[in-house]
């Protein structure tokens, strides 16, 4: 099973995601690819994010983003500081898809994350 746990901070999120599917044999596990194309999809979103803030701090604005990300066999933990409308729009995306595929495989994949208790916070400023 894979289990992905969002924990939303004023200043960030945190995104801790754990274990294998276990849909198909490892290397053919349509779950686990689906899951990962999407996490990695964020990284690589946050990677494009990174170089707009900091062409911000160096304009002056103060506010420094910062983002890491740590992965191993069946675990990737992403967490970031700064930039929170950003992110949050980025991984509303992200996240939609990772619903359907939750909802569609809830025996493989878990997701537990506080986004609507953000949405309304992050999506009007």
């Amino acid at each position: 099973m894979i289990r992905i746990q969002v924990t939303w901070r004023e200043d960030g999120v945190d995104i801790q995601t754990v274990g294998h599917a276990g849909y198909a044999p490892r290397g053919t596990d349509v779950v686990c690819a689906g899951i990962s194309a999407l996490l990695y999809g964020f990284v690589a979103y946050l990677e494009t994010l990174s170089s707009v803030a900091t062409a911000k701090e160096s304009a002056g604005s103060g506010k420094a983003f910062h983002w890491e990300a740590v992965e191993g066999d069946g675990v990737l933990w992403v967490r970031t500081r700064g930039e929170a409308r950003r992110v949050f729009q980025g991984f509303a995306a992200i996240r939609a898809g990772i619903g359907l595929i939750a909802e569609t495989y809830p025996q493989l994949v878990v997701l537990e994350d506080s986004i609507s208790q953000k949405g309304d916070e992050y999506e009007s400023t």
